[in-house]
């Protein structure tokens, strides 16, 4: 190849490089210049909003699910961590509101402090209506009230109280020391027939001055204080009603008071039953005002049955029942519902009254009838062990209590072999042939004089005399038999009487309740085993204090004494109590017992009066003027929305409402920064 033509092909290639460097070179310039093009026309360097909403559209689905799933993450720790925030900083505290509805069985007769304590509803609703100088806090201590603080005297008889001076009447009106002062002198009014009075009896009260008060007592007795808890009427609202007429005025059932609840409304039906009972809270109440807004009481004849308070809690018509039953837990124990077991200072016992049936004088009569009895029984049986038996009046925990007293111990053959040697036994055919024969014998003698004088002296008529007769004694006979099935148990083998031929027997009352009857049948039952026949008689619950009590009504009285705080036995045992409104259910009468009842009242050194009342119970049990049976726990039930509830021991059902004002329904939160 000639050079000719190489030297063209070198140069050639020279060009071609040449070239390509500078295409490489302008590519890069444009290439940066296209881009800051770009970020001038935008003027950002992130994307617009109408960009990223694009955005999705140039992603792939895997791409998409990815990033779907990462927001699904940021969410949930967003969420997380806004709750985790709350609840380190933000704390759930009571807030005002909320209606608490309460099945009580029974009804409210005179809400009025001065005669409440002779009925628990009354009892109930004046706790929350009216307020003492004094009150037992959920722990039942003792603590001030209306009272800001006292003091007492060397000599233990003048007591000196300083009062609240921010305190006002539901109608707005002040209180004052003379409001304490009237309230007292009420209950010492004879003609007011308060049961309080022996509490009283004796005691000046005197006003100082508008907020100080004094009470003067003719002896010593450290106790007193404890019936300071007594609600204080207004005088402003009761000094114009005449004494006699207290019971009869509308203001005990439209009351007037300085509790942390005020009366609404009542409700009755067209009998003049009160079915309903309506409380609001009181915002002006000088201590914590309630945070549940409206109270309301709902009354029932029953605690079971279809129409029962039970039901109605079941149901949720209520949220809350004043006490339940012991043999009905099972059927209120439910999701929701919270049972609170209370301890609570109270005896059920069998009251002997001697000045109705005479042979309950009788020492062993009565320790047989104490034998017969299977108490272990009787608290599995009803209470299914919820409760405690005991031997005498002094409880656990009270002055005195002796765990290691003689015990009548159970034992039917003993009973029997005591009652053999005072009277023989009677078969249960033998006595109801016999009891058959003398009721138609009566019943001859009746018919005879009745047809006498229709006689005449005709063969025919004669004949037809007596076919008339026999058959009229056929259906008498009928008539008898058919008594004789409702009047005697077939279950009771044998009988009892006395040298007159008359039939021992025992007329036993007791309230109509599940409990008690239960406890009533038991009774009557052991009983006919030693060959005592028992006749039950039920009273309903809200009559028993007007039916019974007052009257002394009955031979034999089962029956809860509640004792309180207060350890004294003074309104249950001295024989200035026989007389109703009195306590002292047996009738019973002893000097002795007297004498340590006082002594013990009037005594502030403990080991006396440990002293004094463990003779007390040796009296009482030799003398056996009842039988102890058991001491229960008091069981109280609300639903779960109640929250604040902290009481766990009561001296008498009302005090369930010791802390009341701490109770709350509805709820409130509260920025807590740490």
């Amino acid at each position: 190849m000639s050079s000719t033509i190489i030297e063209k092909i070198k140069k050639n290639i020279n060009l071609l490089v040449s070239q390509i460097k500078r295409k490489k070179k302008r590519s890069f310039v444009d290439a940066e210049h296209d881009i800051k093009l770009l970020r001038n026309a935008h003027g950002r360097k992130f994307p617009s909003l109408k960009q990223l909403i694009k955005f999705k559209k140039v992603l792939n689905k895997r791409e998409k699910f990815f990033l779907n799933l990462a927001f699904v993450f940021f969410a949930i720790a967003i969420v997380w961590f806004g709750i985790d925030f709350v609840a380190k900083n933000r704390t759930k505290v009571p807030a005002v509101g909320g209606t608490y509805i309460e099945a009580v069985v029974g009804s409210p007769e005179l809400i009025n402090p001065v005669f409440a304590s002779m009925n628990d509803v009354d009892f109930d609703i004046s706790r929350l209506v009216f307020s003492g100088l004094l009150r037992y806090d959920e722990k039942q201590r003792l603590v001030p009230d209306l009272a800001v603080k006292y003091n007492v005297s060397e000599d233990g008889r003048v007591y000196t109280f300083e009062l609240k001076k921010d305190v006002v009447w539901h109608d707005g009106e002040p209180f004052s020391a003379r409001d304490v002062v009237f309230t007292i002198e009420t209950i010492q009014d004879p003609s007011v027939n308060s049961p309080l009075l022996v509490s009283f009896q004796g005691v000046k009260a005197e006003a100082i001055d508008d907020y100080t008060v004094q009470f003067t007592l003719q002896e010593s007795f450290p106790p007193f204080v404890s019936s300071l808890t007594l609600g204080i009427l207004p005088e402003h609202i009761w000094a114009s009603i005449p004494a006699e007429r207290m019971k009869l005025a509308q203001q005990n059932w439209q009351p007037i008071g300085t509790g942390p609840f005020i009366f609404t409304n009542l409700a009755k039906d067209e009998s003049g039953y009160i079915y309903s009972y309506s409380l609001s809270r009181y915002d002006k109440y000088y201590r914590q005002s309630p945070f549940i807004e409206e109270f309301i009481f709902q009354f029932y004849p029953e605690y079971a049955g279809p129409a029962g308070a039970i039901e109605a809690l079941r149901s949720q018509k209520v949220d809350g029942i004043s006490f339940v039953p012991s043999d009905l837990k099972e059927k209120v124990a439910r999701k929701h519902i919270n049972l609170h077991t209370l301890q609570l200072p109270q005896y059920t016992a069998l009251f002997f009254n001697a000045e109705k049936q005479s042979l309950l004088e009788d020492l062993d009569f009565k320790t047989s009838l104490a034998k017969a009895i299977d108490k272990d029984r009787i608290l599995r049986d009803v209470l299914k062990g919820d409760g405690q038996i005991i031997y005498s009046p002094i409880l656990p925990g009270f002055p005195g209590f002796n765990p290691e007293i003689e015990k009548v111990n159970y034992s039917t053959e003993e009973a029997n072999a005591i009652l053999d040697e005072m009277w023989e036994r009677i078969t249960y055919s033998d006595y109801r042939q016999e009891r058959k024969e003398f009721m138609l014998s009566k019943w001859e003698t009746v018919y005879d004089e009745e047809h006498q004088e229709s006689s005449t002296s005709t063969e025919d008529n004669t004949e037809n005399s007596d076919e008339a007769k026999e058959m009229a004694r056929r259906e008498m006979e009928a008539e008898i038999d058919k008594q004789l099935d409702e009047e005697l148990n077939e279950a009771q083998i044998f009988f009892r009487k006395d040298d007159d031929g008359n039939l021992i027997q025992l007329n036993l009352v007791t309230a109509d309740t599940q409990e008690y009857r239960q406890v009533a049948q038991l009774i009557a039952g052991f009983w006919q085993e030693i060959g005592i026949k028992t006749n039950l008689k039920f009273v309903p619950s809200r009559s028993i204090s007007r039916e019974v009590l007052r009257e002394r009504d009955y031979d034999v009285l089962l029956y809860g004494e509640i004792i309180g705080s207060d350890p004294d036995q003074y309104p249950f045992w001295h024989s200035s109590q026989i007389e109703f409104p009195g306590l002292n259910l047996s009738l019973y009468e002893n000097e002795r017992v007297d004498e340590i009842l006082e002594e013990a009242r009037e005594t502030s050194d403990q080991d006396k009066i440990v002293e004094l009342y463990q003779e007390f119970e040796d009296i009482i049990l030799e003398e056996k003027p009842a039988v102890f049976l058991y001491m229960p726990t008091y069981t109280y039930a609300t639903t779960d929305e109640i929250k604040g509830f902290d009481v766990t021991r009561i001296s008498n059902p009302a005090d369930r409402f010791a802390d009341v004002t701490t109770w709350y329904i509805e709820t409130d939160g509260r920025w807590d920064f740490k």
